[in-house]
């Protein structure tokens, strides 16, 4: 009960400052622009990237409207990080990458797509550093990307992946096949979130446990619990979206990064 108030609660207080400060912003890339929604808070302790799941083309309109993903467990609890302190965005797929009904064939592991992503990351450690990517089911598919063909400034101080799709499954996409099979590339700052009672095939917590020895490196896990939720396992009103543990995911993500972020 405590927490499902705690989430009801954040959820009017992210409506309210999301409302007060959100704003459209285009990032070159490639030749192209990047769009995404934009929040900064007042004296913002760091940066946070939060990337949808699924297809992941947000089709985000000059106003700010959202095409798809509103319900992204990321998308909806955007404004819950700017209340925690950080300056955050949320990125939409570049243009070429196609749309919501017709989004590009693999391009969530492709170079390019890791590229934006980078692009997003150096313009967020304009605004404040240190810069967390943070990435939800299929996005683990993007960071694997990003990490195989980024570097520099474009490159995250620290990533945090929940409900991530870590390693190969059938013809699924992975972060382990995104970043070439490289966990080399992998090794910064890491910390994965699971939810026991997540049974979405490509996302279950024992794959955790797997990546846990591929990656060889530091790797911090969580594993949290709550409500089965409802619909398809592997959309956000299951518990693979955290439904109903949305102010447990936003408390645990935040903490983890402001305690990395002093040095910053």
């Amino acid at each position: 009960m405590r927490t499902a108030f705690l989430a009801v609660v954040l959820a009017v207080a992210a409506g309210s400052a999301q409302a007060q400060t959100e704003k459209v912003v285009e990032i070159p890339s490639r030749g192209t622009k990047v769009r995404a929604l934009l929040s900064v808070p007042p004296n913002p302790v760091a940066s946070v990237v939060l990337l949808a799941g699924g297809h992941g083309v947000l089709a985000i309109s000059p106003n700010g409207k959202l095409g798809w993903g509103a319900g992204n467990q990321l998308v909806r609890t955007r404004a819950a990080y700017a209340k925690a302190g950080f300056a955050t965005i949320v990125p939409d797929a570049a243009p070429d990458m196609g749309t919501p009904k017709a989004p590009k064939n693999g391009f969530r592991w492709s170079a390019e797509h890791g590229r934006d992503i980078g692009a997003v990351v150096a313009y967020m450690r304009t605004i404040k550093q240190p810069v967390a990517l943070v990435g939800t089911s299929r996005a683990a598919v993007a960071t694997g990307a990003m990490l195989a063909h980024v570097a520099g400034s474009g490159r995250p101080d620290m990533v945090v992946l929940t409900a991530p799709m870590l390693m190969t499954h059938g013809n699924q996409p992975s972060f382990q096949q995104a970043i070439g099979n490289n966990p080399a590339k992998a090794q910064l700052p890491f910390l994965v979130i699971g939810h026991g009672k997540d049974t979405c095939a490509y996302t279950l917590p024992a794959s955790i446990d797997a990546f846990r020895k591929w990656h060889g490196g530091k790797l911090e896990v969580v594993l949290l619990d709550g409500p089965e939720g409802r619909g398809d396992p592997c959309e956000a009103q299951a518990a693979h979206g955290f439904a109903g543990i949305d102010g447990v995911v936003v408390v645990t993500v935040s903490d983890w990064i402001k305690a990395r972020a002093g040095g910053k």
